[in-house]
């Protein structure tokens, strides 16, 4: 397992798009897939640094990064507000601009990119977002 933790502020996005970018390099995913992993898990990590925590306390973000076969498994922890994934209504993304409301395409990309996201609560452990992109090695 590859691990990384960083506090969750909108300017540590680079260093986890650096450490996914280094992750699937390491462990053989193919470039398009594991591009899109980058793109859901930054979306993911922007999500948490802008609504988890409030302003005046951030907390962490903790990622690890593993194969289980040729499955590739990122597991994002962090501390702060419970979000269910599942709450968010699918975006519109045939309505014109003027027409989609504004956000909700993090969790729509981090849908569509990845081949299983699965999310849970827990009022001691908090929350744990575990994203599936299968048969992914080059």
């Amino acid at each position: 397992m590859l691990d990384f933790r960083v506090n969750a502020e909108l300017e540590n996005l680079s260093k986890i798009t650096d450490f996914i970018s280094s992750a699937t390099q390491k462990l053989g995913l193919d470039e398009s897939k594991g591009f899109d992993v980058q793109v859901a898990v930054g979306e993911t990590c922007e999500n948490i640094a802008k609504y988890s925590y409030p302003e005046d306390k951030k907390g962490a973000i903790e990622i690890g990064c593993k194969l289980e076969g040729n499955d590739f498994i990122v597991i994002i922890k962090y501390q702060g507000m419970s979000f269910n994934p599942d709450s968010v209504p699918q975006p519109d993304v045939n309505a014109s601009l003027e027409e989609r409301r504004v956000g909700g395409l993090g969790v729509y990309f981090m849908k569509s990119l990845m081949d299983e996201v699965n999310y849970s609560f827990d009022a001691e452990k908090g929350n744990e977002l575990v994203m599936i992109k299968k048969d992914c090695l080059i």
